[in-house]
């Protein structure tokens, strides 16, 4: 280690008394190689080489107060070149050169994580980019999808509103034709009604037609006078009723062939005709007992 100094002599009768001049040298050099020392093993010996151009104010305080009995003031110091031994300055140079290929490889280290980092982002940015995109055609589908179920509901809405109002037109039209129906029957009640009261009209002119022609046609019968005037009523009266049938059967035949529509209402004569006789005959023999003359 190379050491420089600058010293001034303060007090020179203590430097002559004290030291002298022949001694000056062994005591400067060996007050400067124990502040040396005494430096050195304050740092490490791969920082060696730090001490060049190092601030040296503590080796100065140390040598004034080494010195001053002597009558030296130590003014100013330095070193300014560190040159160790070849196995030192080997084992520096190794690690220095580990140091180096340390600082290389934490700057290729530092590179390849930066491009890592930079790879890394790049797939965050594309996976972001990707995830964007596919939440855009997500939402896309979704709104799509909304959009198809409000169609499909509204076409749903509209068909069941159609099949109500279908209902709704074929119900009131069955209604209404029931209502037809039933003021139709009840047309037709009422127009057989009167139809009957027609037919009973005309029924009840027709028997007055036919016992009108009955009474017409019917021969007159002989009344025989007998004695006990009471028998001549009951006596006109057998002859009637033993004349009436044969006068019925020829008007039916003749009403028969004149008017075939009122057959029906002719046997309704007919029979009425004939309980008429029935209930004269009976008469007849409740009241003459079975015998009477013509």
């Amino acid at each position: 280690i190379e050491f420089f100094l600058k010293f001034q002599i303060t007090d020179a009768v203590s430097f002559v008394r004290n030291i002298g001049a022949s001694n000056f040298d062994t005591v400067l050099s060996s007050a400067v190689q124990d502040a040396i020392r005494r430096r050195s093993r304050m740092i490490e010996t791969a920082k060696a080489y730090d001490l060049r151009g190092s601030d040296v104010g503590d080796m100065q305080d140390y040598l004034n107060e080494q010195l001053k009995r002597y009558g030296i003031h130590i003014t100013g110091a330095n070193i300014p070149d560190v040159q160790l031994a070849d196995q030192y300055q080997n084992n520096l140079a190794t690690r220095e050169r580990v140091a180096k290929e340390l600082v290389a490889y934490e700057k290729e280290w530092d590179l390849m994580r930066k491009r890592r980092k930079d790879a890394l982002e790049l797939e965050i940015a594309k996976a972001e980019k990707e995830r964007d995109a596919i939440m855009i055609a997500v939402s896309e589908a979704t709104n799509k999808a909304r959009e198809d179920v409000a169609l499909m509901l509204q076409e749903k809405e509209a068909e069941a509103e159609k099949i109500k109002l279908d209902i709704e037109a074929k119900g009131r039209a069955e209604l209404k034709a029931a209502e037809n129906e039933a003021k139709a029957i009840q047309q037709l009640g009422k127009s057989y009604h009167d139809n009957e009261a027609l037919l009973q009209f005309d029924l009840a002119g027709r028997r007055l037609e036919v016992a009108e022609r009955l009474v017409q046609r019917a021969p007159r019968p002989l009344v025989i006078n007998m004695q006990g005037g009471g028998e001549s009523s009951a006596l006109s009266t057998l002859v009637l009723a033993q004349m009436l049938p044969e006068t019925i059967k020829n008007a039916q035949a003749t009403t028969s062939a004149g008017n075939g529509a009122a057959s029906t209402n002719n046997g309704r004569v007919r029979d009425e005709a004939e309980n008429m006789l029935n209930s004269l005959m009976d008469e007849v023999r409740k009241r003459t007992g079975g015998n009477s003359k013509r």
